[in-house]
């Protein structure tokens, strides 16, 4: 057992787990010692997850119904040390041609989704003092890319968001934060270059110091947040982006 994290007996609620970061966050919490309840819509990923992953329980469910949300709050019978929302959905839609259908279905998955399952879990007391909730964000909140506005401005409200639990959570000793990744190597990524020429992939990885992101590195941060290490550290954005908002190439 790693001696700087220990994650044993302890319980962390992720979604978006079947891919990418919020994968490895869960791959990190069994490594740990932890258990981690996730959330998904693909059964049969989070069926070889469990097999795969001490500890984990994998909940099949479309963050884009909140009509059946009591559902997906019922089946977490737990009381939690921790929520990271990782799942997202990143679309690129040209302001003249918004679409009213894909804003609902992006800011539902990626902000509306969250915090009604937060609220919920607060009601029927299942998230545990002392406890910290992380929300992946993005450098888009803060950067304007051209077609990027419902995606940038759902995580610039998750960025606000945290601010504010933080502060009402604050007398439970619950702590809440945001990590605003830049550009990480996954399938997500692999969506987005799809609808952008190879040069323009080739034009902002140019525009990382570091290179683009791996799930791991944003997944060695979420861990860091959900962990005893940074119990001072709460309503803060923590950007990881190889250095992409800092420095001028």
């Amino acid at each position: 057992m790693n001696n700087f994290i220990d994650f044993t007996d302890k319980t962390f609620l992720v979604t978006g787990v079947t891919s990418g970061i919020g994968y490895e966050i869960c791959n990190q919490i069994s490594l740990y010692g932890g258990k981690c309840i996730g959330v998904a819509r693909d059964v049969e990923k989070l069926n070889s997850m469990t097999i795969e992953f001490q500890g984990f329980t994998g909940i099949s469910y479309d963050l884009s119904n909140l009509e059946n949300l009591d559902q997906l709050i019922d089946k977490i019978d737990i009381h939690l040390d921790g929520i990271v929302h990782s799942a997202g959905i990143v679309q690129l839609q040209p302001i003249k041609f918004l679409n009213i259908d894909l804003l609902n279905k992006i800011r539902t998955v990626n902000y509306d989704s969250i915090v009604m399952i937060i609220s919920k879990l607060l009601k029927k007391k299942k998230i545990n003092k002392n406890s910290s909730i992380v929300f992946i964000s993005s450098i888009a909140a803060e950067m304007g890319m051209k077609g990027n506005f419902i995606y940038s401005s759902t995580k610039a409200a998750l960025n606000s968001t945290a601010k504010v639990f933080a502060s009402e959570l604050s007398s439970q000793n619950i702590r809440v934060n945001t990590i605003a990744p830049g550009q990480v190597e996954s399938a997500l990524t692999d969506e987005i270059a799809a609808t952008v020429s190879e040069e323009a992939i080739l034009s902002d990885r140019q525009k990382y110091p570091l290179g683009y992101g791996k799930p791991d590195d944003v997944a060695n941060l979420s861990v860091f947040l959900l962990s005893d290490k940074s119990r001072w550290i709460t309503a803060t954005t923590i950007t990881i982006d190889g250095g992409r908002s800092n420095i001028l190439n």
